[in-house]
Order: structure tokens, then sequence, then C-alpha cells
């Protein structure tokens, strides 16, 4: 699909494909390093462009692929303030979280949550503060991210749907890199171009796309040859 007129002039794209199979987020991963042009990537965004692409499914398959391959901790972000949903996934009740931390109300040590997957943290969404998109904008959340970074070797955040609410856009230029999920067959080119140049006019230079619940109508053995 032909995307570029939704990109400014330095923005650029890489495509990452997901079958529907949890392991191949251990590929994914993979990927991910490989293409780091030698950089060293302590924090990543995983997004989409409306809600129900699955990004949080993506968000905690790389999470935990993540924690299998670096066996060092690893922290997972619910950063969607409307949706939460990493919790729930997980298993844990959604308590105080990232909100509750911006609010000043509480500790970032207490916001942070083991779960029963080895080498991996989670982080809820709490309550968000009046302010969040402020408190998003000023260094107070950049500075979370340094601090974590200093813990862990990673750390996601699951932001929400860009073309629906603006969180997204104001971590996708404080990460070091961003992925941007579509729903394989489903999403609308145009959706997925607003989303980009939303991405693209917060700052956001690079995006990579992954293609959820892609198809294969030859089997998978035939494409291993070809």
């Amino acid at each position: 699909m032909h995307l570029s007129p939704a990109l400014s002039k330095r923005q650029t794209l890489q495509i990452l494909s997901v079958p529907e199979s949890l392991q191949v987020f251990m590929g994914i991963y993979d990927n991910i390093l490989l293409t780091s042009s030698g950089t060293q990537q302590r924090s990543l965004l995983i997004c989409a462009a409306s809600r129900g692409e699955g990004a949080s499914t993506v968000a905690l398959g790389i999470a935990m692929a993540a924690a299998e391959v670096r066996k060092q901790p690893v922290l997972l972000i619910d950063g969607n303030f409307s949706h939460p949903q990493v919790c729930e996934a997980i298993g844990l009740p959604e308590l105080q979280g990232l909100g509750d931390f911006l609010a000043g109300s509480i500790d970032v040590k207490s916001v942070v949550r083991a779960t029963t997957i080895p080498n991996l943290q989670v982080m809820g969404a709490g309550m968000a503060p009046l302010n969040q998109i402020s408190m998003l904008e000023s260094p107070a959340f950049k500075n979370l991210l340094d601090r974590l970074a200093e813990a862990y070797a990673l750390i996601i955040i699951d932001g929400p749907s860009v073309n629906g609410f603006p969180e997204s856009v104001f971590y996708a230029v404080q990460v070091d890199r961003v992925f941007l999920v579509v729903k394989s067959g489903i999403t609308r080119i145009q959706v997925v171009s607003t989303a980009l140049a939303k991405l693209a006019a917060g700052g956001c230079e690079k995006v990579d796309l992954v293609l959820n619940r892609r198809t294969f109508p030859i089997p998978p053995w035939i494409y291993r040859r070809l």
C-alpha cells in the first residue's frame, strides 16, 4: 500500500509483518534489534491509527519477547488513559499507575508491578491527571523515561489510537522508536495516512508499520522457499 503522501520529507517508514501466532513476536523483536542501525534503543512506543487494531496485543507480545531474549528487566507502560488494557491482559487489577505518578501523588516505585512473566514488569495507566497533556509536554515524562532506563533494559509504551487521542503524538517524540500497528486487510489507507500526518506534525520523523493479523493465502512452507 502506498502511504507516502502522508509523510513529511524527513519521515520514513519500515513495514513489519505480524502473523497471529504469539511465537512470531520473538522474530519481530529480533527484527527490531537488526534494524536498530547500531544505536541503542531503550524505549519504544506501540500505537495504532484507530482503536481495535491490536496495538496492546503487539505491545505485550514484544515486551514478553524482549524479556525472554534479554534476560533483563523489561517494563511495559500502559499509556492509554482512556482505554487501558495492559493490566487486564496480564491478569492484574487496575490500580495506581502512570497518571498518578504524573499528577505527583505517588512515587514511581509504587506504580511498577511484577508479573508472573520472568523479567517483565508493568506500569498501569492509573488515573489520568487533569493536565496530562501539559505533563507529557513538560520534561516530567522524559525525565521519567531517563530514570527508568537506568533500571530497565527496555521500556515499551502502549499508547492510545493516534487519531482518537493526542497522547501518542507526545509519547512518540520522547521515545527511541515508534511502531504503528495496522490491521491487515481492514484498516483503510486514509486512516493510516491521517495518523502518520499527525505523528509527523508532532515531530516524529520515523515510523515502523506493523501489519497485524496478516493472512497467507499461500502455505507458509512455500513462502519459505521463495
